[in-house]
């Protein structure tokens, strides 16, 4: 999931339940009598490194997914994947217009280090992440709150941020017009509390390491260094609702070796592990073999600032019609993952009036073509001056990502002669990095979206997007996608054509490459009851428990 991350959730959002319902009411205090009754402990293996755990600054599913379980906001996702009350008592006040939100907390809600949460600690962290001098990447996912974009446009301080702690435990939100479903984007980490004392004492360290940050989720972060392959979360002794946190310990252990993975699987050392296409294949049949369609688009971005054969659109269009993309999700993948004709995921947003599905109305692009390929390469060496041309293609070092890139490597060699990609697996933070500052030719990236809503992949490639590594540029593209999310938002026909014609254009210029929807093949013990793997949003390992068969 680089990035593997736009408002407006719709009541249509899905999950999917990966096991029976279990019970998860079990207090964290000990009598005497019950000191020696077992932990519930749940060990999960993870793809890649833990970037970091401020607020502000996670943009990958990573880390969203730890900031998941040591942190909450003012709503959280329910079993089925609706917002209900967390750190708020009780549901909001919402004004007649529907532009204000008037939020309660709970009383004595309490930070780990013993402060208490407060509605500033709210207006701090949302105005931490919109002010421009912190460059937070998920900026973005406030723009319907009430000034927002107009302070990431530089044109309004970020005291202006729609937000305000009335006292000490009323905090008033004013959005930019009537958002449906608001309650459901404020469950995501970017809306989080910070304890301002706290992150200022901290500075650039904070949420670095375990050590670095506070915590006033279900569980802590422990014995995580910033770096390591390993980190816990632990039973948050302090925490508004543990008696409803059944797990008293979660073990997260990177595993980018599947055959490791599966290993350790088998030896009951962990709960969870995922598989790649060819132990999907093996493991098919087995009751714990789970594999839930993600709305997670998987695709190439291609340098078109920096490369210059990748400047020249007939080679942007001949490198994508040499992936057989059904070969490689059928062959190669082969876990559950789906060929995508298109940015926009399969299942993501539906017309309102003729509930079909948006991939479905968009079409199918740049698919397999060999013998074009060859000619649109002969044409653009004739362009370039060159009929040799050198590209790195940047990847993650996990095994999948591995096989994938060498995929892609043997499909453009072999059907374009004199081109040669060269492969670079680096660790998933700094692919990340590599992928933010454009230093690629070409780059396996990805992105989860946010909400049921087709501007949760179209906003990555606007002009200006810092999500936007290759440097896609067109001017009507950005009018459509900006009118999408703007002026048309509130005419469904109109968005609905914006959208398709943007998702056209960026097909048409070849701005990026379609690959693949990711399914989340595993296998999962059977003693893990209620981990719900929602097709949008990090697992809530609040609702699991452990019951021994």
């Amino acid at each position: 999931m680089k990035k593997m991350v736009f408002v407006v959730f719709l009541s249509i959002l899905s999950i999917t339940m990966l096991t029976a319902c279990g019970g998860n009411d079990k207090d964290n205090s000990q009598s005497s009598s019950s000191a020696d009754e077992k932990l519930e402990v749940l060990n999960l293996s993870v793809p890649a490194e833990l970037p970091t755990v401020d607020p502000a600054l996670v943009q990958d599913a990573i880390s969203f997914n730890a900031l998941n379980q040591v942190m909450e906001g003012l709503y959280r996702l329910d079993q089925k994947g609706n917002p209900i009350p967390a750190a708020a008592d009780g549901e909001a006040e919402v004004s007649e217009d529907g532009l204000t939100y008037t939020f309660k907390l709970k009383p004595n809600l309490v930070w780990s280090n013993g402060d208490a949460v407060t509605a500033a600690d709210f207006e701090f962290g949302w105005k931490r992440v919109i002010d421009p001098k912190t460059a937070a990447n998920y900026a973005f996912i406030m723009k319907d709150v009430k000034n927002a974009q107009k302070i990431m446009d530089g044109t309004v301080a970020s005291e202006e941020l729609g937000i305000k702690a009335m006292d000490e435990l009323t905090l008033e939100v004013k959005v930019e017009k009537p958002t449906e479903n608001f309650l459901t984007t404020i469950t995501r980490g970017t809306f989080f509390p910070q304890n301002e004392k706290f992150v200022k004492k901290e500075g650039e360290q904070f949420g670095t390491n375990s050590e670095r940050a506070i915590y006033n989720g279900p569980f802590v972060l422990t014995e995580w260094d910033g770096t390591g392959l390993s980190w816990n979360y632990e039973k948050n002794p302090s925490y508004w609702d543990k008696k409803n946190v059944s797990l008293d310990k979660v073990t997260n252990q990177v595993i980018k070796e599947a055959t490791t993975g599966i290993n350790l699987y088998e030896n009951d050392t962990i709960d969870l592990v995922r598989l790649t296409g060819e132990q999907a294949k093996q493991y098919i049949d087995n009751p714990e073999f789970k594999a839930p369609l993600e709305a997670r688009s998987v695709y190439l971005e291609l340098n078109q600032i920096d490369h210059p054969a990748l400047k020249n659109q007939k080679v942007r269009e001949a490198i994508a019609l040499t992936i057989n993309r059904e070969d490689l999700v059928k062959m190669i993948i082969a876990n559950g993952s789906e060929a995508l004709g298109g940015l926009v995921t399969n299942d993501l947003a539906k017309n309102t009036e003729t509930k079909e599905d948006f991939r479905k109305a968009s079409g199918s692009y740049l698919d397999y073509d060999a013998k074009k390929a060859k000619a649109l390469w002969t044409e653009a060496q004739k362009e370039l001056g060159s009929s040799t041309a050198e590209i790195e293609l940047v990847t993650d070092d996990d095994e999948t990502s591995k096989k994938v890139s060498q995929f892609i490597q043997s499909s453009i060699e072999a059907e374009l002669e004199g081109i040669k990609v060269k492969i670079r697996n680096v660790p998933f933070k700094n692919r990340i990095e590599l992928g933010d500052t454009g230093q690629f030719g070409l780059l396996l990236s990805g992105w989860g979206a946010d909400s049921n809503d087709p501007d949760a992949f179209l906003n990555l490639f606007l002009s200006d997007s810092v999500f936007n590594g290759g440097k896609y540029k067109n001017q009507e593209y950005d009018k459509l996608v900006i009118a999408a999310t703007g002026e048309d938002s509130s005419d469904p026909n109109k968005k609905w054509a914006d959208d398709l014609a943007a998702e056209k254009l960026l097909m048409q210029d070849v701005g990026i490459v379609p690959l693949y929807q990711k399914a989340d093949s595993m296998l999962l013990k059977s003693k893990v009851k209620d981990y719900i793997q929602y097709q949008i949003g990090s697992p809530n390992l609040k609702y699991v428990s452990i019951q021994e068969d």
